[in-house]
């Protein structure tokens, strides 16, 4: 028996009945107005089973009860608010499956919320609505990262010996030989000897700066609603033990990353959830297991939900970093003497620095109608010629002529894709 919420059904028994009974009437209910007539009524969505019996206990009725919503004014309420789209609802006994076809992502995720309140809550709704056309998005993303550090040395390494007959004594403080000397630094030294009696210095000095600059640009393209992500760095192996301790080899992805999922909305903007990430292997962290070094990960990443439009730009910034240490080397009691102290100290700092910022710009674009517009990096060049390679060191050339690649005008943004 289907029923629709708030409608009902009469059903005529063949006998007179002494017990009538539902198996969850808060889906369906029944009202007798006479031992031989059953008004059958449905509450909300779901299953359950009416069963009527006579004096022997024998059945005279059994009924498996389906009740679902108005089919009818839930398509009516879809044309209302949406338009008059080929939108098709089909009703489960926990919810409902909407398919067809709609103009826009938007138009799907509208569809889908207006059944979810149409049903009530706990529904269950199955989007199966296809959006009409090719709408695309290509993501630019741009990756850039500034790190920074500096390092600076001074010590002095003193030392002094003396013989008095056949016994020889003497001290040292600091590095021996001096640290900048094994590290690309530079040394001063100073002496004196008289008889068997030698004191000498050592002015040990290092400053180093280091300037690196990394910068990806990464592009994907996906259709609106599906979700694409890229990766561009490698995976190292982690050992995991198993339940039946044999150990397996797990491996942890590492690099530039991103993710991302678009929709177009009905205006023509684009509503972006996006997940970049810069990660590297690093030192700090690191875990010895049985012998084995597993390196760290220092990561950074960002999650975000915006809304802008094709050609838009927005920025991630403010991911920065800096962290300094000191230390200073003393010969114990000599190097806290003012002054003087300074002959048994040497210091070292080391400082350093990084930013990254993160600029994400979004196209709505459609495929390439022509191949001509499509090159790729190694169109651009051809193995140079023996002459060219032989008398002027040229290791590639340049097509000219036919064998240049094509372009026509308006083939603009990524390769192989017009942007709208």
């Amino acid at each position: 028996m289907n029923l629709s919420s708030s409608q009902g059904k009469t059903v005529h028994l063949p006998a007179a009945a002494a017990s009538i009974f539902v198996a969850d009437p808060t889906i369906a209910d029944y009202q007798a107005p006479s031992n031989t007539t059953i008004f059958v009524f449905g509450k909300k969505s779901g299953r359950t089973s009416l069963f009527a019996l006579n004096d022997n206990g024998e059945a005279l009725a059994e009924f498996r009860v389906v009740v679902t919503q108005p089919v009818e004014d839930l398509r009516a309420a879809l044309k209302a608010e949406l338009g008059d789209y080929p939108i098709q609802v089909t009703y489960t006994p926990r919810g409902a499956i909407l398919s067809g076809t709609a103009p826009s992502a938007d138009v799907v995720e509208r569809a889908k919320k207006i059944t979810e309140q149409f049903l009530g809550a706990g529904a269950l709704v199955v989007n199966k609505i296809q959006v009409a056309g090719s709408l695309q998005v290509n993501l630019s993303v741009r990756v850039a990262e500034v790190s920074r550090s500096a390092m600076k040395e001074l010590g002095i390494s003193l030392s002094a010996s003396g013989q008095n007959g056949a016994v020889v004594f003497g001290f040292s403080s600091g590095k021996p030989g001096g640290s900048g000397a094994s590290q690309g630094g530079g040394t001063a030294s100073i002496g004196f000897g008289a008889g068997g009696t030698n004191i000498s210095a050592v002015l040990d000095a290092l400053a180093n700066e280091h300037l690196a600059s990394v910068l990806a640009e990464p592009n994907l393209t996906a259709m609106s609603g599906e979700s694409a992500s890229f990766l561009a760095g490698g995976e190292f192996p982690i050992p995991v033990m198993q339940d039946n301790r044999q150990v397996s080899v797990q491996f942890r992805q590492f690099g530039i990353s991103l993710e991302f999922v678009p929709t177009v909305l009905n205006n023509n903007q684009i509503n972006i959830r996006v997940k970049p990430e810069v990660s590297e292997l690093s030192k700090e962290g690191e875990v010895s297991i049985n012998g084995m070094s597993l390196p760290g990960l220092s990561t950074r990443r960002a999650s975000t939900v915006v809304e802008l439009a094709s050609g838009q730009s927005f920025a991630i910034g403010g991911l920065i970093r800096r962290n300094f240490n000191t230390d200073i080397t003393t010969f114990p009691g000599l190097g806290d003497v003012p002054i003087l102290g300074a002959l048994f100290r040497s210091s070292s700092f080391q400082k350093q620095e990084t930013e990254l910022v993160i600029v994400v710009t979004p196209y709505i674009v459609r495929p390439a109608s022509s191949a001509g517009k499509i090159s790729a990096p190694t169109d651009r060049i051809r193995p140079p010629s023996d002459a060219g390679r032989t008398l002027t060191n040229t290791l590639a050339s340049s097509p000219r002529g036919r064998d240049a690649p094509r372009t026509e005008p308006g083939a603009t943004g990524a390769a192989g894709l017009t942007i709208e």
